[in-house]
């Protein structure tokens, strides 16, 4: 049998001015008859915190900036639901402009709910909320699984942490295999998008836009400490614009990125004592690393742990990238591997200045204008393999074990360049099956091995 759809109206009572009591009729009343659907028509309503206090009951508006819902000055969500199932809200814009705190939609403990094509303009610290934590329920907590967010909008939240808020767009607290997909957050503060222990959160063509300088926060974030749940994050055809970190990785995440864009970043992505590897496939950084210049252990792409990249490229960018630099914390045994696809424009510091990933593989890279460098990486193991260096180089200081082999190419228009520049002791370099054109000197301190063929005839870039 066909569930029932009712007008919101048709529960509001004469001389009442605001739509908070009609709609909780509304809700009551679906409620005891198992559900249905509740629309409101095109305009502008007044309205405070509502609990949807049933299962598989639906929120309908005539279109997103049709049916706009006015948040007055309570706290609280403009709709919130905990320990429901089936639970929608769609259609429509919430301004939260005069409530505190808390903005538009929260799911406690919720499964197989969400929301679809609705805008949250101006809240102040939260706006689409995710978690096993019930709301306004002291400690109490219920599973949360499977819940999603489709071609939604948030805009000009206006805090953050500093007022107990949350990032616009949140999966945290436990809750399981939570989608964003096609959603947007411009010009908010805090981090845009973020699963804080939230295992399984995929975000799916996602675009956080900062149009207002650089965001000192992240447009995408995973973290999570806790050692009993498995963290896993996919972003995937996702893009920051205008923050210091395009896509941000910490603690016990697993990230995956997918087909991802950072423009306009400091960091376009950055792991930050991250604790598994980290997989980036297909991947462009452009115009990023501004302030970053002159410093040697971070960068456009910057990783303190070990980190798989495919078909990743920078360009235009004004830093340098920086791979498996510890920062004085641990090393690990596990490989750092730039692989097949990948393309950079600036110098990549490998294991700079301290312990580092003790295996870095670079496969079927190609560097144009910067040059992979290394310095005091005395446990590292480098391998470089199939690549291709153009008016670039390789300059290092100390290393266990370098080795440049299989197909290597190095080509220069500057006839005075030396491709391998090694100094001070332990080179433990060694050059085999591999080319040099154009380069005055192949290497100052390598040792050359079967294959290695040079021609000092200069030629333009490839």
């Amino acid at each position: 049998m066909a569930q029932p759809v009712i007008s919101v109206l048709a529960y509001k009572k004469p001389g009442e001015t605001e739509l908070t009591p009609a709609i909780n009729r509304a809700i009551a009343d679906l409620t005891k008859r198992g559900g249905g659907t509740i629309k409101y028509p095109a305009g502008t309503f007044i309205q405070g915190p509502v609990e949807i206090t049933g299962s598989s009951i639906s929120i309908r508006g005539a279109g997103s900036g049709r049916t706009v819902i006015v948040r007055n000055n309570q706290r609280g969500y403009a709709f919130f639901a905990n320990r429901k199932q089936r639970v929608f809200v769609r259609d429509l814009t919430i301004d939260c402009d005069r409530s505190p705190i808390e903005g538009g939609i929260y799911l406690g403990g919720c499964t197989a709910s969400g929301a679809d094509r609705i805008s949250i303009r101006n809240a102040d610290a939260s706006s689409f909320v995710v978690e096993n934590q019930l709301f306004n329920r002291g400690e109490e907590k219920a599973v949360s699984d499977g819940n999603v967010f489709r071609n939604c909008q948030a805009s000009g939240q206006k805090r953050y942490h500093e007022a107990g808020g949350k990032s616009p767009f949140i999966a945290g607290g436990y809750a399981k295999n939570t989608r964003f997909e096609y959603c947007t957050a411009t010009d908010c503060v805090g981090d845009f998008f973020d699963s804080d222990n939230a295992p399984g959160t995929v975000f799916s063509h996602c675009v956080a836009r900062n149009s207002k300088g650089t965001s000192p926060y992240a447009g995408f974030w995973s973290e999570g400490e806790q050692t009993d749940s498995d963290h896993r994050v996919t972003w995937s055809n996702c893009k920051a614009s205008g923050f210091r970190v395009g896509f941000g990785i910490s603690e016990r995440a697993k990230a995956t990125i997918q087909s991802g864009e950072a423009e306009n970043c400091v960091n376009a992505v950055k792991g930050s004592h991250h604790a598994y590897r980290i997989l980036i496939n297909t991947f462009t950084a452009r115009n990023c690393g501004a302030g970053l210049e002159a410093t040697d252990t971070d960068g456009v792409l910057t990783f303190s742990g070990p980190v798989t990249l495919t078909n990743v490229r920078t360009e235009k960018t004004r830093a340098r990238n920086s791979f498996s630099n510890y920062g004085g914390g641990s090393s690990t045994n596990e490989e750092t591997i730039i692989g097949p696809g990948c393309e950079f424009d600036k110098d990549a510091y490998i294991s700079y200045e301290n312990s580092g990933s003790r295996r870095i593989t670079v496969n079927g890279t190609t560097f144009r204008g910067g040059n992979i460098r290394y310095y005091n990486g005395q446990l590292t193991e480098l391998l470089v393999k199939n690549s291709h260096f153009v008016n670039s180089g390789i300059i290092g200081a100390r290393i266990k074990q370098s080795r440049i082999t299989d197909g290597t190419r190095f080509v220069t228009t500057d006839s005075s360049r030396t491709a391998i520049q090694l100094s001070l002791d332990s080179y433990n370099t060694t050059v085999e099956n591999s080319t040099f054109e154009g380069y005055n000197k192949v290497t100052n301190n390598a040792k050359l091995g079967t294959g290695v063929r040079q021609t000092s005839r200069r030629q333009g870039p490839r």
